[in-house]
């Protein structure tokens, strides 16, 4: 396990080389399907304030069409944090470039969400990790996580695009779940209202070949949904008292 275990600058490293792969998927706009998957759980607690743990170049909280008050995305990476500061920032939304498992926060959020970045964590780290996010929380508060998910297609997805990209999935993410492990350890730490959901199997990866065999795809996917997907998307709440 020693070995698996990336140091900081490896796993910096490792987001960058992330980003430029997912970058493509971006432009071919698979991943605006993505984020609104991921604010389609928002609208069900919608708040004022949000938190991105794990923001990465800011795609999420910059083009977030639900109005917050105020916005803040924080990451690792101080590369992707100065993308989205030239890219997104304004008065109502701010990047910091900061490690998210050691994130202060200052006054609460109304939501949390954090995109893809459970499953770097160290597996000792993922209690830890739940529970800061609680403490960011107000009571009453929303957390929104997506993670992949291993009972489905996805390790095989990982294998074959490791081997043939210039990212090694396998590498990275050292911490993998499925939908009833990731239900289980968002309740052991202390959240409540927990509501899980899969989405996506093929359709993300076929927009290298093509956007509209993707939109077909994503189409016909839904039909083996909503376990089976290669994304997992959870929402809970923090209580709102105790």
């Amino acid at each position: 396990m020693a070995e698996r275990r990336l140091s900081n600058r490896a796993r910096n490293d490792g987001f960058a080389a992330g980003y430029e792969a997912l970058v493509r998927f971006v432009s071919l706009g698979q991943f605006g399907r993505f984020y609104r998957a991921v604010a389609g759980e928002l609208d069900e607690s919608p708040g004022e304030t949000i938190l991105d743990l794990g923001c990465g170049p800011g795609t999420f909280l910059g083009n977030l069409s639900s109005p917050v008050r105020y916005g803040l995305g924080v990451d690792l990476a101080a590369a992707q944090i100065a993308y989205a500061q030239r890219t997104y920032s304004r008065p109502d939304l701010e990047f910091w470039a900061t490690d998210v498992r050691r994130f202060g926060g200052g006054k609460p959020f109304d939501a949390v969400v954090s995109i893809e970045v459970i499953e770097h964590l160290p597996p000792a780290e993922t209690q830890p990790f739940l529970q800061t996010i609680r403490d960011l929380l107000k009571p009453g508060g929303t957390v929104v996580l997506t993670t992949p998910n291993y009972r489905s297609l996805r390790p095989l997805i990982e294998r074959l695009v490791s081997r043939i990209g210039p990212v090694d999935y396998t590498r990275q993410h050292i911490n993998p779940f499925r939908v009833i492990r990731l239900e289980e350890e968002v309740a052991k730490a202390g959240f409540c209202n927990i509501h899980s959901q899969t989405f996506f199997i093929f359709a993300p990866f076929a927009a290298a070949i093509s956007n509209s065999l993707a939109g077909a795809l994503l189409r016909a996917e839904r039909a083996l949904l909503p376990r089976l997907g290669s994304e997992i998307a959870i929402r809970a709440q923090k209580p709102r008292t105790g």
